[in-house]
């Protein structure tokens, strides 16, 4: 077999291959034997058609038989021989099957783009300074507080006579919402708490109710607020019968160093405050690096453009639809409860498969450009530290990750990982402040997405700051990693009717190449007796 191969486009190659008569007559031969035995023709027994009969009423399917077989056999090693990796089916452009010629064919693949490094060294990358907000210690201090509270009965000498702040209705909830039955028993309610546990606004509904209404049952009809509710609930009233059993009072602890003693984690307010401080800025630090690492790659693609492969955007873009569908779909949501569709979802995520695509391929370049590789031993340390974050071993870890080809998505995360790592120290990073009229830059990063539902629409924003993907025989395809897109949505009536954001897409589109494979036309010859060729007569 000989093979030429060249490239017609940055993305796409062209193979020709010929094949040498002598490899391809006893096929033929072959074939025709077969048909000889099964075809049934007036006027001769089974196994005595005349050669030439066969050529002329199935010559010609034979001979594309034949040739399918062959171009399925040899296309793989073909391209091989070229060190050429191909991302698609091949799609088989011309063949030629003459007796005592060689058979040839041709057929085109897309590949991945050839990538013309450019500057990739000396860039000015922005690093915003980390901070520690002292309204977001206040509100994990709130949280620690309501942790730690009591509930207890009402005070007799209590002088109020309405509900306030703080008080915790036991209730029984009928009615409907949307034409939806609701019943619920012994449903705690606490009043302003901004957590929905039954329907949305409820709470609100039930703030001022007289303390001396316990024990009787209240009338509510209402149309919560339409901001955060899902398209088939806006415009809706909620008609309920609220039973008020029995209110309470949830007490939080003093914000002092007791309560500080009391949470286990400091012996007073001061260190308490310092230990959250000290947290929030190292998780920010963290997020500024990667808001960091994101706007370095942004910069690269900009100085070093190129196209990718259409099949690797829609493979990367399918899969990010899958992810986002079977996410919804533990949470018994789907798309249109969203108000969105396949197609409205895949233009949305299109931009971001593109920049995690284009991003991850020219990661893989400068890497391949400096010599970046990835030890065992770098494995076998990440290794450790997964298996001891998920209480088992290494032993039964690797084999696992093994059998999911997970292992090997490790691999090419740490090795993105080092290429960044390279990229930011011989960078020219600056510290400077986020825009004030801009917010801070979520960092997403190369080859992740996250979807989150806002308005009835699901926008795709970019996730952590590592692109994953898999790469087989020299073989790329994207995949996003720790980035797995989840809806989160409550199972109770409230959260059902809002609109959940959907955070954090795993793991990779799998979809297959788009161009029409040699297979998928084969025939069996085997299965039933072969039609004539429609040309000829008989």
């Amino acid at each position: 077999m000989e093979s030429q191969i060249e490239r017609i486009s940055p993305v796409e190659c062209r193979v020709k291959v010929q094949i040498a008569w002598a490899d391809v007559s006893p096929r033929l031969e072959t074939k025709f034997r077969d048909l000889k035995t099964r075809v049934r023709i007036p006027g001769f027994r089974r196994g005595k058609v005349p050669n030439g009969m066969l050529e002329r009423l199935y010559g010609k399917g034979a001979r594309e038989e034949v040739g399918r077989d062959l171009v399925n056999e040899t296309f793989r090693n073909a391209v091989a021989k070229h060190n050429t990796v191909p991302l698609t089916e091949p799609v088989v452009e011309s063949t030629n099957l003459v007796n005592g010629q060689p058979f040839t064919y041709a057929a085109r693949f897309e590949v991945t783009p050839q990538i013309q490094l450019n500057e990739y060294k000396g860039l000015r990358v922005r690093r915003r300074p980390a901070v520690a907000d002292e309204a977001a210690i206040d509100a994990e201090l709130a949280q620690k507080q309501d942790e730690l509270a009591e509930v207890r009965p009402l005070p007799e000498n209590l002088e109020r006579t309405e509900t306030a702040d703080g008080d915790l209705w036991t209730v029984d909830v009928e009615g409907s919402f949307a034409d939806r039955r609701i019943s619920h028993k012994d449903v705690e309610i606490e009043i302003g708490s901004a957590k929905e546990t039954v329907l949305p606004g409820l709470a609100e509904k039930l703030a001022s109710t007289p303390l001396a209404a316990v024990g009787s049952t209240i009338e509510l009809s209402y149309e919560p607020d339409q901001g955060g509710l899902r398209p088939e609930y806006r415009g809706q009233s909620i008609e309920v019968n609220v039973g008020l059993r029995q209110v309470r009072q949830k007490v939080r602890p003093a914000l002092d160093d007791e309560f500080a003693r009391d949470t286990g984690d400091a012996d007073s307010l001061e260190e308490l405050r310092g230990k959250i401080r000290d947290r929030l800025r190292e998780e920010d630090q963290a997020q500024a690096e990667r808001d960091a690492r994101h706007r370095l790659v942004q910069e690269l693609l900009k100085r070093n453009p190129f196209d990718p492969a259409p099949s690797m955007v829609q493979r990367e873009v399918a899969g990010q639809v899958e992810r986002v569908k079977a996410q919804l779909q533990q949470q018994g949501m789907n798309l249109a409860q969203l108000g969105m569709d396949e197609g409205r979802l895949a233009q949305n995520v299109r931009g971001e498969a593109v920049f995690n695509i284009t991003g991850f391929l020219l990661l893989d370049a400068i890497g391949k450009a400096e010599g970046i590789n990835v030890d065992e031993s770098e494995v076998d340390k990440e290794l450790e530290e997964m298996a001891a974050e998920q209480g088992t071993t290494v032993a039964r870890l690797r084999p696992t990750m093994e059998k999911n080809q997970q292992l090997l998505l490790l691999r090419a995360q740490i090795r993105e990982s080092k290429i960044l790592d390279f990229l930011m120290e011989n960078s020219d990073v600056y510290e400077e402040a986020d825009p004030e009229e801009a917010p801070a830059e979520a960092a997403p990063a190369v080859g992740e997405a996250s979807v989150e539902a806002s308005s009835g629409e699901a926008s795709v924003e970019a996730s952590s700051g590592e692109a994953s993907a898999e790469a087989s025989s020299g073989e790329a395809s994207a995949e996003a990693s720790s980035g797995e897109a989840t809806a989160e949505a409550s199972s109770d009536e409230a959260n059902e009717a809002s609109e959940q954001p959907a955070s954090q897409p795993n793991a990779g589109a799998e979809a297959s190449g788009s161009s029409s494979s040699p297979e998928s036309t084969s025939s069996d010859a085997s299965a039933s007796e072969p039609a004539p060729d429609k040309t000829s007569e008989t």
